[in-house]
Formats: structure tokens, sequence, C-alpha cells
């Protein structure tokens, strides 16, 4: 049931707003959590599969289809039982900081 005098719309826009203007930290972390992790920091592992497990269920919701799919793609390449092996994992972080810069797809 929609609530009188609210306008969602509006609500959505700025929510898609929002998450806009926080890909360039999102990037940024995520490219300092690869770098730690490569450097031999194991927690950064965990910080970076956090982050773009985060990402890859945000994205969509907000028109960034190929972002989304990126994200979900490193998720999976670090799960470790699936033994992605390194390069994959490379092929995958190169990938998804390729598709911060995509625009989102229409909805």
């Amino acid at each position: 049931m929609n609530e009188p005098g609210v306008d969602y719309d509006a609500r959505l826009a700025a929510l898609a707003a929002a998450f806009a203007q926080s890909l360039p930290d999102k990037r940024a972390a995520i490219a300092r959590s690869w770098r730690a992790w490569q450097a031999g920091d194991a927690a950064a592992r965990g910080e970076l599969q956090a982050l773009v497990h985060r990402l890859g269920g945000a994205a969509d919701n907000y028109g960034y289809v190929a972002l989304g799919v990126a994200a979900r793609a490193l998720d999976t390449a670090l799960i470790p039982r699936l033994e992605a092996g390194p390069d994959a994992v490379a092929v995958a972080v190169a990938a998804l900081l390729v598709a911060f810069d995509q625009p989102p797809e229409a909805i």
C-alpha cells in the first residue's frame, strides 16, 4: 500500500543518485583491498570479497547491470572451495574495475 504524500519515484531517484555518487569510493576500496591482498595481507581477501558481494547485490537495483555481473563474477572467483586460482581472480578484478567506468543500463 502506498503512503499518502510519499513520492516513491523521487525516493528511488535519490537512492540511485546516492549509489552513483558512492561508486568512486567503492572502486577505490576494492582496488585498495586487492592491492593489500596482493602485498600479503591475508585479511584483505575477506574485505575484498565482502565489498564485491555487497556491490554485486546492489548494482542491478540501480541499473548497473554490467557492474553487478562483474562484481558477482569476482565474488564467485573468491570463494575458497571453488579454487579459481590467482590468474582468474586477477582477471575478474580487472574486469570489475573496468565495469566501474560503464554507464548504468536502462532498466
